[in-house]
């Protein structure tokens, strides 16, 4: 007993610091349970559903009520008036993508550590009941499994404190949700049963024994709809019951004092739903305004949903976006599988009437123990028909199955080991999950919520821009860091802003940060509150520097015709412009208060790939100054010898140390120039200085002469000089390659132009 008293004192205690370091409101759909059972707390009774106008509680207004008044009974004595003060939404919240690096915060103002008043102590009193639920399950759990392995003390303590220091359920037990009630009541009926079960052959079962089973079951049934999956596993035990022991008045007696409580407990409220919706279950309404499911379900998209099933029995915490360790999650799928694997085998054995070695399981309760487990996964099976998001938690009802069953098979394959390897491996299973439950609880969950501190001082490397925002110029962008000088489609930046306000901002700036093609298209955008929203503006100190780091992803095709400079803009939305959708930005000034385009620095994006030689184009294989090669050319006259049409391309085979414009000049026999261009290789998306060896870059230009041709012979000449030189200071032709060569240019063609 002490030892059980242990795991239940360590896992209240690490509960509890998870209910202190989760900040208000960031655990799956909490505002929306809390809000239901402040609801209570005022007075105000149960919800009535619209699915047109939901309330706060949104669709958890169609909830079994029993965890609701708890909750708002024991919080009704709290002045929680500033509900809707601190439960600001973030407008960016990131929901169910833990991949997405950033605003893991729900809440605008997480990051703000809250004093334990008003709605926030409501909140944390009903976490706390929650973590009293857990605990409750942890003892239903041990006296469950002292029902399955009655010769032995270890393995009991070994399943509940598997249980104990499973992630997910300590983050669960210590949020405002109802899935801790049923979680409670389906372990305690399981229990419950079991101990019936073990009564099967002689033993008789006194009517408060039925009675007790049918308050478990009612509670059940008012906690949770799931809870309702409890009923005809108990009626299979009823019937067990009375086939083993030949004794048919069980029946009876058993709808009686069974029915009677459970119908007294929980049958008001599935009545409730009939008179007000139609519908016993309530079902419809939490459907209409949570989503329903638009496509049928698959083995194509049920297998993703599936991966976050799995994902979020160990441990995905906030909202269903923040992971542990990627290899956490395979070592727990393979000991899932090895252990259910052993359960199975160990079930066999234990079924087995003459077995070459004695069960150490009493085999009635672990077939109960599977038949919930199943009948919980095909509950959760129709659910993911009806609407997306397959949770961890929505298995939890049987969670006493599963860490029993898992214990069972882990010892199933350990009997053949000595002590020393059995105690090795519980030991060092309990040690790791423990350790992943202190990371998150230590680490993933301050950092996915809590601001950086300020900086005492601006990086060297990064670019001074010394740019102001609005009219009083308090919000400033001081320096600019960008870790990365190429990037492609799909691929991230890493962007660095030193950000200050001189005075105390009263509005919370959403910021955003854009890379621009040569038309001013972008081709990437992210817009957050500062802090990738950890750190929204009204908490910021005057004065104070903070460092701001970003992946900004490129998310638009780049076109293949050449690498683009893309331009970085950062800037801050007007407050004034979001209601009405238009999101515009605030005016930037620069230190001598010029107004400008807040344009901050620049990034190279590389398209998927590169260009190609045309099937219509001829090798050249000129190279210009050593650095540029022009790999093949394809000049065409059209066929109203108005116009030129050139496409060249272009491969650097070095790093061009300027930048330098392209002509293109046609002449006549008497080497007259009759037309032609200047212009950038790649017009004003790439500058030649910005290229690198292997770049590819395709020209396309067309030379108009305004009026045809006359007939006669003309050549086409291309060079490449120094922008800034007005066309003095060409570059050298290195190599000829399979053209003729002149003054720093060379022969791409002589056309002849038919009368």
């Amino acid at each position: 007993m002490k030892a059980s008293w242990l795991i239940l004192a360590a896992f209240l205690m690490v509960g509890f610091a998870y209910s202190l370091v989760t900040p208000a409101f960031e655990t799956p759909d909490e505002p929306f349970h809390y809000a239901f059972a402040r609801h209570v707390a005022q007075g105000n009774g149960l919800p009535v559903q619209d699915p047109q106008s939901p309330g706060l509680w949104a669709q958890e207004g169609s909830q079994a009520p029993l965890y609701y008044l708890i909750t708002g009974v024991a919080t009704a004595w709290i002045d929680q008036s500033d509900f809707e003060q601190i439960a600001v939404h973030n407008p960016r919240a990131n929901i169910g993508d833990p991949l997405y690096p950033g605003n893991k915060n729900f809440m605008l103002h997480s990051g703000q550590w809250r004093a334990l008043q008003g709605a926030n102590l409501a909140l944390h009193v009903g976490r706390w009941l929650s973590l009293l639920m857990g605990a409750f399950t942890l003892w239903c759990i041990h006296r469950l499994a002292q029902l399955v392995f009655p010769n032995s003390r270890s393995l009991p303590l070994a399943a509940m404190a598997l249980a104990a220091v499973i992630p997910q359920f300590l983050f669960l037990s210590a949020s405002f949700s109802n899935d801790n009630a049923v979680i409670a009541a389906s372990a305690f009926t399981l229990f419950w049963l079991a101990r019936l079960l073990a009564k099967a052959d002689d033993t008789a079962i006194s009517r408060w024994e039925w009675s007790v089973l049918g308050v478990a079951l009612g509670l059940a049934a008012l906690s949770k709809l799931q809870g309702l999956g409890l009923i005809p596993l108990s009626g299979m035990v009823v019937l067990f019951l009375a086939w083993r022991r030949r004794d048919w008045r069980i029946l009876p007696v058993s709808l009686i004092f069974v029915g009677a409580p459970a119908l007294l407990i929980a049958g008001w409220w599935y009545w409730r739903n009939i008179a007000l919706y139609g519908d016993w279950s309530g079902l419809s309404h939490l459907m209409d305004i949570n989503g329903r499911r638009q496509e049928p379900l698959t083995w194509r998209n049920f297998w993703p949903e599936f991966d976050g099933l799995r994902y979020s029995a160990w441990g995905v915490f906030g909202w269903f976006n923040i992971l542990l360790p990627d290899w956490f999650y395979k070592l727990m799928d393979a000991l899932t599988v090895v252990g259910l694997l052993g359960a199975l085998l160990a079930t066999i054995t234990a079924l087995r009437p003459a077995a070459p070695r004695p069960s150490p399981l009493a085999p009635r309760p672990l077939l109960l123990l599977w038949l919930w487990l199943g009948m919980m996964a095909v509950l959760l099976l129709y659910w993911t028909m009806q609407a997306t998001g397959s949770q961890g938690r929505l298995l939890f009802p049987a969670l006493a199955s599963v860490v029993i069953l898992l214990t069972a098979g882990f010892d199933f394959w350990l009997h053949r080991l000595s002590q020393f390897w059995q105690r090795s491996f519980w030991i060092g299973l309990l040690a790791l999950m423990l350790s992943m439950s202190i990371y998150a609880l230590g680490w993933l969950l301050p950092n996915a919520y809590f601001a950086p501190p300020p900086v005492t001082a601006i990086d060297d490397k990064a670019t001074p821009v010394n740019i102001r925002y609005g009219g009083d110029g308090a919000l400033r962008l001081l320096a600019v860091s960008v870790d990365r000088e190429r990037v492609r489609v799909g691929e991230t930046v890493p962007v660095t802003l030193y950000l200050q306000s001189s005075a105390p901002l009263d509005d919370d700036y959403q910021l955003f940060l854009q890379l621009l093609d040569e038309n001013g298209l972008e081709i990437a955008n992210l817009t957050t509150h500062p802090g990738w929203g950890r750190n929204p503006t009204t908490l910021w100190t005057p004065g104070a520097i903070y460092a701001d780091h970003y992946l900004l992803q490129v998310t638009e095709r780049i076109d293949e015709r050449s690498p683009v400079a893309a331009r970085l803009y950062v800037g801050f939305i007007d407050p004034a412009t979001e209601a009405s959708g238009s999101y515009l930005p605030l005016p930037a000034y620069s230190a001598d208060g010029e107004e400008i385009t807040p344009i901050v620095g620049g990034i190279v994006g590389e398209p998927l790939n590169a260009p190609g030689r045309s099937a219509l184009a001829a090798p050249v294989g000129s190279e210009f100054g050593g650095v540029i090669r022009l790999d093949s050319a394809e000049i065409a006259l059209s066929e109203d010898r108005r116009f030129l049409h050139v496409n060249l391309l272009w491969e650097a085979i070095g790093a061009p140390a300027a930048d330098y414009t392209l002509f293109v000049h046609v002449v006549d026999d008497a080497g007259n120039r009759i037309g032609g261009f200047d212009r950038p290789p790649a017009g004003n998306r790439f500058p030649t200085s910005l290229w690198r060896t292997h770049d590819r870059v395709v020209s396309q230009f067309s030379v108009d002469f305004n009026e045809p041709l006359p007939p006669g012979d003309y050549e086409v000449w291309v060079g490449l000089y120094e922008s800034d030189s007005a066309g003095a200071r060409r570059l050298p032709v290195t190599a000829p390659g399979n053209v003729h060569t002149g003054d720093g240019q060379v022969q791409l063609a002589v056309l002849r132009a038919a009368s």
